[in-house]
């Protein structure tokens, strides 16, 4: 009984640990890859995809899949539960923020536009060509998997998936996430080497220090990963977050079945499919509650960042190595165009403004360029290389941003139902979309002359 219990559970996880551990090692040892900062997650994850592959790891794609969707959720109950420890600004620095949390919520928006008009685009061009067609509305996993990341994609093609009964579905979001991370390190990381050499960041280092290059501390230069709330002798201080952590989770899956009654016929699959978004809120809410009865002070904010981080981590080894090659190979084509099509748009847009926006302008195109292709852990990851103790407020605005950018949580549901609410009316939404962020642009007097 026990032998049978490892796997597939324990078996998943080891896997995820081991390439985690194997993508560290390289990191620290291989200099390409600190050259262009590849995290140790990447990596691994790229270095799993190779041995599922090639059968070395004989556990089923699926396992790692349900990983990402468990781990994705746990991220977004982690970031609901994490109060915020800024100060509020005052004056012209508060200003500042304000239009740097603006622009960058203006063009992530008007990215995840285009990526999807382009991803759809080449979807219904290269079906013109070929007697396998391909389902039109697979373009908006392009931006799914770029600009929100691998966690949106794995959601959002699991409901189209398994609710709307769209064939590889699951594959191609993957995919587009991969190549995603592969953009923010290939290209983020020379654009910002090339800004600093051009002089045009506030705070730039004359060179990276040695533990971001390797990826490891030495014993002097070890950050605080948090504090105690609780004393050991009563429960160790990280079992007590976790158990808030895994309680909200678990009020967040019944949640779930009881909006799951409540959806009609196939939109039934936006209830466990927006899991995240579910358990954001509910974490929301417990962190308010427990604010109210003064017991908010025994979260700790740097452990559920911590967390967060290792939800973040394990998600993109997971989602690296649920790519399946098979369905990858025979769709080659139009996969290929979907990932370089709007990578470039993606960089030409965001230069293009970026060079327009006055103070600190090229901070903020750096962050979120590798937002827009990755994580928001790209972004911090690319904003440290030209900014390496954020003195500037850019890291503040890269997270700010996320407030205007829930104006648009109407679409995620329109997404999330694509297959029923049509291919053609999305496209209509999207492109007026896109048309709405460039007028605000010119109205808020962030498209002006180039400045650098």
């Amino acid at each position: 009984m026990f032998e049978q219990s490892i796997m597939p559970f324990y078996g998943t996880f080891g896997w995820l640990s081991i390439m985690l551990l194997v993508g560290v090692v390289l990191r620290a040892k291989i200099g390409i890859f600190q050259k262009f900062l590849f995290p140790a997650s990447i990596l691994g994850g790229f270095v799993g995809f190779i041995l599922m592959s090639t059968g070395v790891i004989n556990i089923s794609y699926d396992q790692f899949t349900l990983f990402a969707i468990h781990f994705f959720t746990i991220n977004f109950i982690s970031i609901g539960l994490t109060g915020t420890d800024a100060k509020p600004e005052k004056g012209t620095v508060r200003k500042t923020i304000f239009k740097g949390m603006f622009w960058m919520a203006i063009v992530f928006v008007a990215i995840w536009c285009f990526q999807g008009l382009i991803g759809t685009g080449v979807v219904y061009i290269t079906n013109l060509f070929s007697t396998d067609k391909l389902f039109t509305g697979l373009g908006w996993l392009v931006p799914s998997g770029m600009a929100q990341g691998p966690g949106q994609a794995v959601a959002l093609a699991t409901v189209w998936e398994t609710g709307f009964k769209i064939p590889n579905a699951i594959s191609f979001g993957l995919t587009f996430a991969a190549f995603g991370f592969l953009i923010a390190s290939l290209v983020g990381v020379p654009l910002a080497n090339w800004g600093i050499r051009k002089g045009l960041t506030v705070n730039a280092p004359k060179e990276l220090p040695n533990e971001l290059l390797v990826g490891l501390y030495d014993d002097d230069k070890r950050a605080d990963a948090g504090k105690l709330t609780t004393h050991s002798s009563n429960i160790d201080g990280l079992a007590f977050q976790l158990a808030i952590l895994m309680t909200t989770y678990f009020l967040t899956y019944y949640a779930c079945l009881g909006i799951k009654e409540l959806l009609p016929g196939p939109v039934k699959a936006l209830a466990f499919g927006l899991m995240f978004m579910w358990g954001m809120c509910i974490a929301l809410v417990i962190r308010w509650i427990l604010g109210k009865l003064g017991l908010a002070k025994y979260i700790d904010n740097n452990v559920q960042r911590r967390i967060t981080g290792v939800a973040v981590d394990f998600l993109i080894v997971a989602t690296l190595m649920a790519v399946k090659i098979a369905a990858i190979w025979s769709n080659l084509v139009p996969i290929v165009l979907m990932c370089l099509l709007p990578g470039m748009f993606t960089f030409f847009y965001l230069f293009y403004f970026g060079h327009r926006l006055g103070e600190y302008g090229f901070e903020r195109l750096v962050a979120i360029f590798g937002l827009c292709t990755g994580t928001a852990a790209s972004g911090l990851l690319l904003l440290r290389i030209v900014d390496p103790e954020f003195k500037t407020p850019v890291a503040t605005e890269l997270g700010l941003s996320n407030i205007p950018v829930l104006v648009t949580v109407p679409l995620s549901f329109i997404t999330f139902t694509l297959p029923k609410f049509g291919v053609g009316k999305g496209i209509i939404i999207l492109a007026v979309i896109s048309i709405v962020m460039m007028i605000l642009l010119k109205v808020l007097r962030m498209w002006k002359k180039p400045v650098w």
